[in-house]
């Protein structure tokens, strides 16, 4: 049979714990005591560690610090009897008088993770520092003290007193508290070497105890004569004791902003690149030794947002993303994110969702793009086809004709058959040029030959409106750029022909920072939907999104339109990335 749940357990012992305070508190009363707290603030104290160890188990049932908890808030109430004035109680509480003190050892060393640090995760020298200060602390509390209740005298009876021997006592306590201090040594040395996920976790324990250690401090050095600086310090010290459960279960609770941070990563998607969701990710789990890595292209590991060689180092936490059975990518990540399981849960399937759709677009852009090549690759073999085929046979049929017209003009035939072979020359020179027109509408040989430049210039020559160009400084672009430009301008001046009755057309280009931004505009008569673009519009559209850049249209009525276009020049992998 299974034995009882941790939430169950956790229960009972919360219980348990409390009618034990209780029959202390009954039976002891505190107060009555000049040098002894009151019956209200030990009450308090252990209350608030039962009642935050039983929230810290049932938060986190697998984790030992709400047990841990749970037991110095007993342990709190066990060393309150040794104040009785029963003999018999009195003896019992000496051998409980460090209880709290023992089990709040352990407490400080696994927090708030519940565990030891290990040798693997964070090195020898820690993993041997925790556990000979947990031996040498529950050694003082558990066995030194009890053995010191045979030789400790006190007010009220001592039932097992064999003889005083006052050095023993204080030896002990000499050791008590150079193991408290050098548990507080580790606590330190782990805020010192921590990441920013973990120190966060300590941040509360360590500034109730810096706030409370102060206070003792500073009312020791000052000695109870000044009644004033006493009470003050005094207080201050005994909120801190007050506070010191609530801080561990601050740590272990979590409260932080944690899911805020997911819905704000997954407000911010899509992403335009995998840096950028390296970086939100780091944002969202407030850790930036965060890396995000890729299946490397020859299947070998994984690489990094750079593409360099991604490898987990000691003690980090390694998570595989995976998207319907694929892997997407690996998250390296500081191993205090695995106690927030349910943030890093939901920041690691934002992260695998992510990755898939960024899959899928490079995929569909790279489809794009090979249709889009494909289709300017069958456009030049179409051209070129007529530039060496046809357009040679009516040059070639033309230079014969003018040969044949200038022996008819030597022959002096007459008028008639001079004036059929002006005809024919004339029709063969309109046929000609337009050949010429739609060589150049299936794909402009001037631009691979002479640059996008030219290549404008050429195609707004002879357009019936002037075009005012400006394209001053324009660096030699590749050649997917140009042709995206080309044929945008193309299309926009071909709409300003057909709807906008305007009087001129402004072209624009500039390039700068990797960027070639392209604009049209005309002063027409506006009023065009953006979204009703016609298929010449929407064609440049994929068109442009398969070269990661943006196609605005701003057309007001009255106000003429502006065709807007920005395009990277750098090199893109198919992820988005530069190259």
């Amino acid at each position: 049979m299974a034995g009882p749940s941790p939430r169950r357990t956790a229960v009972l012992l919360a219980t348990a714990g409390t009618a034990f305070g209780t029959y202390v508190l009954v039976v002891t009363a505190p107060d009555r005591y000049d040098d002894s707290t009151s019956t209200l603030f030990s009450g308090a104290v252990g209350g608030l560690y039962l009642g935050a160890g039983l929230l810290a188990r049932l938060r986190r049932p697998g984790n030992a610090v709400g047990l841990l908890m749970l037991l110095v808030g007993i342990g709190w109430f066990a060393e309150d009897l040794q104040i009785s004035t029963d003999p018999l109680v009195h003896t019992v509480g000496l051998f409980l008088r460090s209880a709290s003190t023992g089990l709040l050892i352990p407490l400080l060393l696994v927090f708030p993770y519940g565990r030891l640090r290990t040798r693997e995760d964070d090195g020898a020298v820690a993993a041997v520092a925790d556990r000979v200060l947990l031996g040498v602390g529950c050694a003082v509390a558990f066995v030194l003290q009890p053995i010191g209740v045979f030789y400790h005298s006190s007010v009220t009876e001592n039932l097992l007193l064999v003889h005083d021997v006052p050095a023993l006592r204080q030896l002990t306590d000499a050791v008590q508290l150079g193991v408290s201090a050098a548990v507080v040594a580790v606590l330190l040395w782990r805020w010192a070497e921590a990441s920013r996920p973990y120190r966060r976790e300590l941040v509360p324990l360590l500034a109730v105890g810096l706030v409370g250690g102060l206070a003792s401090g500073l009312d020791a050095a000052l000695g109870t004569d000044r009644e004033w600086s006493h009470s003050a310090l005094l207080a201050v010290a005994h909120l801190s004791v007050l506070c010191l459960p609530l801080a561990f279960l601050a740590g272990v609770w979590r409260i932080r902003l944690g899911r805020t941070a997911v819905a704000e990563l997954l407000r911010r998607l899509p992403l335009a690149s995998r840096g950028q969701l390296r970086d939100e990710l780091a944002r969202a789990l407030d850790d930036e030794s965060l890396q995000l890595g890729f299946p490397a292209p020859d299947g070998d590991g994984y690489v990094d947002t750079g593409g360099r060689p991604l490898t987990a180092g000691p003690g980090r936490g390694t998570i595989v993303l995976e998207r319907g059975g694929r892997t997407v990518g690996v998250l390296v990540h500081d191993p205090a994110l695995r106690e927030d399981r349910y943030v890093l849960e939901a920041v690691v399937s934002a992260a695998a969702l992510e990755l898939d759709n960024q899959a899928l677009v490079a995929e569909l852009r790279a489809s794009r793009r090979r249709v889009i090549e494909a289709g300017d690759e069958q456009r030049r073999e179409v051209e070129r086809a007529l530039h060496d085929g046809a357009q040679q046979k009516f040059i070639n049929l033309g230079l014969q004709l003018r040969f044949v017209r200038r022996r008819l003009d030597r022959a002096a035939s007459g008028p008639e058959p001079a004036g059929m072979l002006d005809d024919a020359l004339a029709t063969l020179e309109q046929g000609h040029a337009e050949l010429r027109v739609a060589a150049r509408g299936i794909h402009p040989v001037v631009l691979s030959e002479a640059g996008l430049v030219p290549a404008l210039r050429s195609l707004t020559g002879d357009l019936p409106l002037p075009v005012d160009l400006h394209a001053d400084g324009l660096p030699k672009l590749p050649e997917p750029v140009e042709l995206t430009a080309y044929y945008v301008v193309k299309e926009a001046i071909s709409n300003v022909l057909k709807h906008a009755d305007a009087r001129t057309v402004r072209v624009d280009l500039r390039h700068a920072d990797g960027m070639l931004n392209l604009s049209v505009t005309d002063d027409g008569v506006g009023g065009a939907d953006p979204a009703d673009g016609g298929t010449g519009l929407l064609g440049l559209r994929h068109r442009v999104s398969a070269y990661d850049g943006g196609l605005t249209v701003r057309s007001r009525s009255g106000e003429g339109t502006v065709v807007s276009v920005t395009l990277p020049t750098r090199a893109t992998s198919e992820e988005g990335e530069p190259v």
